[in-house]
């Protein structure tokens, strides 16, 4: 099967989600970043009746948080972005792609079909996705993609 075909026929859930990090909007800003550091995920999910409310990046720590001198206590619900977009894990891998794209995210929550939080898709998985296809050509690439052999290897 080719990669188009596989993008557009495989589901997001094929893809492998993240166990996401999910928070309720009364968590304070330290709890959320801490527990990011626990999972090593770049991301959390403001739930509220397991449905996403909102998201937590590390863009937000910078931007919204540190950049605006607030404290580790602040509320998550005061910097969070609301209303985020999801997509349902039977979606095909090419939707979720162009809406990433579009939305400029590099974190999506994935959810069922009554809208409950199942986990997250990072553009790093993705990304591993598209180079199980390529393997050999990927892996083959030299440190510095520009580097020229100035003289022959080997005897």
């Amino acid at each position: 099967m080719s990669l188009r075909d596989s993008l557009n026929d495989d589901a997001v859930s094929a893809l492998g989600m993240l166990d996401p990090v999910a928070l309720g909007a009364d968590e304070s800003v330290g709890t959320a970043v801490a527990r990011m550091r626990e999972a090593s995920c770049g991301c959390a999910v403001v739930t509220e009746h397991r449905k996403p409310i909102g998201m937590f990046t590390e863009r937000d720590v910078l931007m919204k948080v540190l950049g605006k001198g607030l404290s580790q206590g602040t509320p998550i619900a005061d910097v969070m972005t609301a209303n985020p977009q999801t997509i349902e894990e039977g979606c095909s891998v090419a939707g979720l792609i162009s809406r990433m794209h579009e939305g400029g995210f590099r974190h999506m929550p994935v959810v069922d079909a009554a809208g409950r939080l199942k986990g997250v898709i990072s553009v790093k998985r993705i990304v591993e996705y598209i180079v199980d296809y390529f393997p050999g050509t990927v892996f083959n690439l030299p440190p510095r993609p520009v580097q020229r052999q100035t003289a022959r290897e080997g005897a």
